[in-house]
């Protein structure tokens, strides 16, 4: 197997920062990066997911705003929209998630999106 070192990059993932690796393949030098997406998630060199959890909030807010007939047809029982809720919302939501590390505040923005979508599906105001 060979390594392409210009596709290759590295990243040192620590809550100190200005950690500087010198990696060297072949004659060439390997770039240090921050952060990236790899398999669809971002990964950041900090450790923490917040950008990441931002991200896919905003990306499940999109699919329950497009399924916003679902939720107002009042002939589709509230069973069947719980199903969709969940395999088309929460599976945007949720992918990736098993790599997460959570932080405090990352914990209360998810409740607050996923009180947000049940109340999108109920049709009950935040008022």
């Amino acid at each position: 197997m060979y390594i392409n070192a210009r596709k290759s990059k590295i990243m040192v993932v620590s809550r100190q920062d200005n950690i500087s690796v010198q990696a060297d393949h072949g004659g060439e030098s390997l770039e240090q990066v921050h952060d990236f997406k790899f398999l669809g998630s971002h990964k950041s060199a900090d450790g923490y997911c917040t950008k990441e959890i931002k991200r896919r909030i905003a990306l499940a807010r999109q699919k329950a705003v497009v399924l916003a007939s679902i939720w107002k047809d009042r002939n589709i029982k509230t069973a069947t929209n719980v199903k969709v809720m969940k395999s088309m919302v929460w599976a945007v939501f949720q992918y990736g998630v098993e790599g997460w590390t959570l932080k405090k505040s990352d914990r209360y923005r998810i409740e607050a999106f996923e009180m947000w979508c049940w109340r999108k599906m109920l049709s009950i105001s935040w008022q």
